[in-house]
């Protein structure tokens, strides 16, 4: 391998699935160790047999911590444009009961832990990327957002799951265009924070976001958008004029506001509403609705001669409507779905 050029060797190195094996090949030569420090990518996941073999008591002094190994792989390197680091989906099976101490050992989003190694190499990252380890995030509050808004200037990518963050010291990030939080306990119950500090945002996933009471997504620049809401927020609204896709789960919100005139994907999940306000959606193309309130949802949409393909999706529908059959497709040319004509008259051109 040393005979091929230096710079295919780093994107060799730079392509390891598990950059773990970047500190493999550190130890067989000065050349590969030297070259291993001009990778662009680093990606670190504790797997399960590897937190299994760091609490046996009999394996457990073998094994060298996630937070060294990965702080060793980033220390010195001068070419770092994305890092991921995170624990694998597997460690979800692990629960409290299965935890004795209040290790920290795996608190990936920990402040003192993350102010080690970024402010290092912060000013170079392009994508940024924590998956946390519930059991010991979820009541520690984190504070990694303000820290990486002061050393990450260049950044373009955002994914944070599984943490407990605050948002106090957060500044402005206005190269930021994609943002994920998932299963994220967020101490920005209107979103404002995210709306001032991120402004340039074009895709935004909000998965399990909890904390949030009245929140409202006001992004200019927002072209792609998910999020899964808990029944907790009593109103929802999105302020978005260049957003295309959407897709939207929630429960029952008293109050829904969509102003989203550019949308032509939208996929929306929904018992009830109290309040739907949506403005007029002349781009529609594909609409996806999945209610146990098919019908009552169905009849708020008083628009729609531009939609090309509906999909209703009613498995767990309450049969309180003048429906007589259901069908799961319709396009312009034809319609499945047996019901009053007002609801549906407006789908054909």
């Amino acid at each position: 391998m040393e005979e091929l050029p230096p710079p295919l060797i780093v994107e060799i190195l730079g392509r390891l699935v598990d950059s773990a094996e970047l500190a493999s090949c550190r130890l067989v030569s000065k050349n590969l160790n030297a070259l291993s420090y001009e990778v662009a990518s680093v990606h670190l996941i504790w797997t399960l047999s590897r937190y299994l073999k760091s609490r046996a008591p009999e394996t457990k002094h073998s094994v060298t911590p996630f937070k060294a190994v990965f702080s060793t792989l980033v220390r010195n390197s001068r070419t770092l444009e994305s890092v991921s680091i995170g624990v694998d989906k597997s460690l979800g099976s692990i629960s409290y009961d299965d935890v004795e101490d209040e290790s920290d050992d795996l608190y990936l989003t920990d402040v003192s832990f993350v102010r080690e190694w970024l402010p290092e190499i912060g000013g170079g990252l392009k994508s940024l990327s924590f998956s946390d380890f519930w059991v010991q995030s979820c009541w520690r509050k984190s504070e990694v957002l303000s820290l990486i808004s002061s050393c990450c200037h260049t950044l373009l990518e955002l994914k944070v799951k599984n943490a407990w963050l605050s948002v106090d010291g957060l500044d402005p990030m206005p190269t930021l265009t994609s943002l994920t939080l998932e299963f994220i306990r967020l101490d920005d119950e209107d979103l404002n924070k995210v709306n001032n500090c991120f402004p340039s945002l074009e895709t935004l996933n909000l998965i399990g976001v909890g904390g949030l009471k009245d929140p409202k997504i006001h992004l200019l620049h927002l072209k792609n958008c998910h999020w899964t809401v808990s029944n907790a927020p009593l109103s929802l609204a999105i302020l978005a004029p260049n957003l295309v896709n959407l897709t939207l789960k929630c429960i029952k919100p008293q109050s829904l506001v969509l102003e989203t005139p550019s949308l032509s994907d939208f996929h929306l999940s929904l018992e009830e509403a109290n309040e739907f306000e949506v403005k007029d959606l002349n781009h529609l193309k594909t609409l996806q609705l999945q209610s146990v309130n098919l019908y009552s949802l169905i009849c708020m949409f008083t628009w729609g001669r531009t939609v090309k393909k509906l999909t209703l999706d009613s498995s767990q529908l309450k049969m309180t409507s003048p429906m007589c059959t259901i069908t799961h497709t319709y396009d312009k040319r034809s319609c499945h779905i047996k019901c009053s004509e007002t609801a549906i008259s407006n789908y054909h051109g």
